[in-house]
């Protein structure tokens, strides 16, 4: 594992928790979203796919550990596909495949610079 993906890991669950902790955090787009690092079920879904073996509950979203986990996974399947930049690489926790989202970009960005100023 590269520090590259460990900080992706980090400017993802400070975009994403916002402040919150894991006792705190409110789910997001209608319920979908849930945990710290707001994960959809579809990313329970592709961290078992990428991991080829069904590892991750839904339930487990909420689990700091565990959701750092499936985060961690996705994250090195597209490090090894080639997104090596850590503001892309921590975009595509938003949008895995195909085009970024713009917006989401800037929010990665912004926490990047944040952390790096600390």
């Amino acid at each position: 594992m590269t520090n590259i993906v460990l900080f992706a890991l980090a400017i993802c669950l400070r975009v994403e928790s916002q402040g919150y902790t894991a006792a705190n955090v409110p789910d997001g787009d209608g319920g979908r979203a849930v945990g710290v690092y707001q994960q959809w079920p579809i990313a329970v879904d592709e961290a078992n796919r990428i991991a080829g073996r069904k590892l991750w509950s839904y339930d487990d979203r909420r689990n700091p550990q565990l959701a750092r986990a499936m985060a961690l996974v996705t994250f090195e399947h597209h490090y090894r596909r080639g997104d090596t930049d850590v503001v892309r690489l921590t975009a595509r926790h938003h949008r895995p495949y195909g085009e970024l989202d713009a917006g989401y970009v800037a929010k990665v960005e912004r926490a990047y610079r944040e952390l790096l100023q600390r």
